[in-house]
């Protein structure tokens, strides 16, 4: 993690002041929904007078070293103490969680240095984060494109250099989509796999926190934090089988991500790797039937508990009346309210977790059966395009397609399944960034950010 001592001693104001240096001058990307200046300026006060140990390391310094100081951002429906958790939506502004989410809790305890919360498309519910209520956010290497989403203020202000990482939430593409439209790294952990205790609900079943990065090896740091896995199962000795989809993820695909995408695949094509043809169409049908019958049959629920546990004082009926989004707040109350046995909503929500597990054990098979590494493809079929002009439909290939479900595509099936997928960016010279994803094995995270390693260096080698 940047930082120009190694002893993390007295330099904790200067990485701050450094960060929100340039957020001001990217000020027009619109990434933050709350800067924490003075909190953060605090923080690295506290950081340089104690040598680095917060109050939960203090009295354990002969442990374990003080860790050094580096900035983070964190999306807006992931809790950090004392700030608004707004989860983009105009009914939470108010709402001030009084602790920490644990995965925020891990990073401050490895030298993080919380400077805002991030803008994000409301609720979580978008693939853009044209936010109604809170303005929409400019991608980092164009600011009249859009950053994708729904973590797409995470994405833009690392990509901007305002901080080292940050963190997001994914469920179908949230956090592979914005990182893989601004030229980042980052990683959807397998469902389950990162706490997601304080982070405002969509779909429990598909939720995860997971971070962004400018570099993998920090992204892997983040892993380590995060969960205390350590090292690269990979042996990278090891002839690597990579899996080429035959449909869909492969398939119109925009000029700019085609031709990235087909010079991946050479750059790919040596005595290291194997490609593997496998068909995936049959996870693409599964996810067409499972995706929104997960959401909108736990969303409600989810986000009532929620809301209990965290005295937010409100109802999701009233938190949806608010939605500054009509076609979100429509949507919702139509699908998701109400709920409980007998809703019509439960029997297609206890049809999808069972259909679930089938494409869970398919995903499986096609892993054996073919003794995959990873799947790879693009992580998005198309380049970010300019903000408010497509947030419902986007022309590719002579089309108009439909915005949401184009830029989820590639993302989704994996994400409903719970795998873990990693974006990469790939070199491009004449268009906006384009990302690679790689899909893993359920649980085998690391193995797979050890395949990324190796698949980033050969993408990258002249």
């Amino acid at each position: 993690m940047v930082n120009p001592d190694p002893t993390g001693r007295g330099r904790a104001q200067e990485t701050v002041e450094a960060a929100l240096d340039r957020a001001a001058a990217t000020e027009h990307l619109n990434a933050f929904i709350t800067l924490d200046t003075e909190g953060a300026l605090a923080a690295a006060a506290r950081h340089d007078a104690d040598g680095g140990r917060g109050a939960e390391q203090q009295g354990q310094q002969e442990k374990q070293e003080d860790p050094a100081p580096w900035c983070l951002v964190v999306k807006d429906n992931i809790h950090v103490a004392g700030l608004p958790n707004t989860a983009g939506t105009p009914a939470l502004a108010e709402f001030v969680p009084a602790t920490d989410a644990p995965v925020v809790r891990a990073l401050r305890a490895a030298g993080a240095i919380v400077v805002g919360k991030t803008n994000m498309h409301e609720l979580a519910l978008g693939a853009t984060s044209c936010n109604h209520a809170f303005g929409a956010v400019g991608n980092a290497t164009d600011p009249a494109l859009f950053a994708g989403g729904s973590s797409g203020g995470t994405a833009a202000a690392v990509a901007a250099g305002v901080a080292d990482a940050g963190l997001g939430t994914d469920t179908g593409g949230s956090i592979t989509i914005p990182a893989a439209l601004n030229g980042i790294y980052g990683l959807r952990p397998s469902a389950g796999r990162y706490p997601s205790a304080g982070v405002t609900p969509l779909s429990p079943t598909r939720d995860t926190p997971g971070p962004m990065a400018n570099t993998l090896d920090l992204l892997l740091t983040l892993d380590t934090v995060v969960t205390g896995a350590t090292g690269s199962p990979q042996d990278p000795g090891r002839r690597l089988r990579l899996g080429l989809p035959r449909h869909v993820f492969t398939e119109d695909l925009e000029g700019p991500v085609r031709a990235a995408w087909q010079d991946a695949v050479d750059r790919l094509t040596t005595e290291r790797t194997t490609w593997v043809p496998v068909d995936t169409a049959h996870l693409v049908e599964h996810d067409s039937r499972i995706g929104f019958p997960l959401v909108f049959g736990e969303f409600a629920d989810a986000l009532g508990r929620y809301l209990d546990e965290h005295r937010a004082g409100l109802t999701p009926a009233e938190v949806l009346d608010a939605v500054s989004a009509p076609v979100i707040g429509d949507m919702l109350k139509a699908t998701a309210l109400p709920t409980g046995p007998g809703y019509p909503g439960d029997a297609a929500l206890q049809g999808a977790l069972a259909r679930r597990r089938v494409m869970q054990a398919a995903y499986e098979d096609l892993f054996t059966a073919n003794g995959l590494d990873a799947i790879l493809s693009p992580t998005v079929p198309v380049c970010a395009r300019p903000l408010h002009r497509f947030e419902d439909s986007l022309p590719l290939n002579g089309q108009d397609v439909p915005t949401f479900f184009t830029l989820i595509r590639n993302t989704s099936p994996a994400a409903v399944a719970g795998l873990p997928s990693v974006t990469v960016p790939l070199p491009v010279t004449a268009s906006p960034p384009v990302g690679l994803q790689l899909i893993g094995r359920r649980w085998a995270d690391r193995e797979l950010l050890s395949v990324a390693v190796r698949v980033d260096a050969l993408v990258r080698r002249g």
